[in-house]
C-alpha cells in the first residue's frame, strides 16, 4: 500500500479527499439552510405551504439517493447551460460539474434537514415566540437570538448523523464523473490490478471521517449539556 501511495496515488487521494470534503461541507451547509427556510415556509401560514414542504420531504426521502442525484445533476446542468446561452458572451462558458453536484446534494439532504428542524421547532413552547415580541425584538431577531439556538440544542445529535450522510453522499459523485475518493479508488484498482488495496484505502478514509465527525458533534453536544447545567 505504501508503495502505491508513494508512486503518486497518495497525491491523487489527497486531491480526492479535498474534493469530497468540499462537496460534503457545502452540501451540509446548504442543506441546513434549506431546512431552516422550508421550516419557516411551512409555518408561514400560507395556504398549502405545509403540504408542499411535506411533499418535498416525502419524495426526497423516499426515492433512492443515487436516482435523485443523477436526475437533479443532469437537469440542473442542462438548465444552467441553457440560461448561460441566453446571456451575451456566456454561450461558450461551461459550468463546473461541482456546482450542480453541490446543488443536487444539498436538495437531497435538505429533505432530511427540514424534518429535523420541523421536529425541533415543534418542541419550542409558544411562550418563547412571545418572549421575543415582549422584549421588542423583530421577527428576525427573535428567530436568530431565541428560536434557532433552542432548535439547535434539540437537534444537534441528529446533525451529526446528517453530517455523516453528507460525507457518504459524496461516494455517489463518482457516477457523474467527479474525481472523489471512490472514483480515485476505482481508477487505481483498475489500473494497478490491486482492488483490495485501493478500496481498502477508500474505506479507511471514510471510517476516519466518520470517527472525526462523531467526535466533533459529541463534543458540541457535551458543551450544550454543560451550558444547560450551568444555566440551571
Amino acid at each position: 500500500m505504501i508503495d502505491y501511495l508513494a508512486s503518486g496515488w497518495g497525491l491523487q487521494f489527497l486531491s480526492a479527499i479535498g474534493t469530497s470534503l468540499t462537496v460534503a461541507a457545502l452540501g451540509f451547509f446548504f442543506c441546513i439552510l434549506i431546512g431552516i427556510l422550508c421550516t419557516l415556509f411551512a409555518r408561514s401560514g400560507f395556504r398549502g405551504s405545509a403540504g408542499l414542504v411535506s411533499l418535498y420531504t416525502y419524495v426526497f426521502r423516499s426515492l433512492p439517493d443515487i436516482l435523485l442525484l443523477i436526475l437533479i445533476f443532469y437537469t440542473l446542468d442542462g438548465a444552467i447551460q441553457a440560461l448561460l446561452h441566453l446571456v451575451p458572451g456566456m454561450s461558450g462558458v461551461r459550468l463546473s460539474a461541482y456546482v450542480p453536484a453541490v446543488i443536487s446534494t444539498s436538495i437531497v439532504l435538505g429533505a432530511y434537514a427540514t424534518e429535523l428542524f420541523r421536529a425541533g421547532w415543534a418542541d419550542i413552547p409558544q411562550g418563547q415566540h412571545e418572549a421575543g415580541r415582549s422584549l421588542g425584538f423583530t421577527t428576525l431577531q427573535s428567530l436568530v437570538l431565541i428560536i434557532l439556538p433552542q432548535v439547535y440544542r434539540k437537534i444537534i445529535p441528529h446533525l451529526g448523523s446528517l453530517c455523516l450522510i453528507s460525507l457518504k453522499e459524496t461516494a455517489l459523485l463518482s457516477i457523474i464523473g467527479i474525481p472523489d475518493i471512490v472514483r480515485t479508488a476505482s481508477i487505481g484498482a483498475r489500473s494497478t490490478g490491486a482492488p483490495f488495496v485501493f478500496y481498502g484505502i477508500a474505506i479507511a478514509i471514510f471510517v476516519i471521517f466518520a470517527i472525526l465527525c462523531s467526535r466533533i458533534f459529541a463534543h458540541l453536544e457535551q458543551r450544550v449539556r454543560q451550558d444547560r447545567a450551568g444555566a440551571r
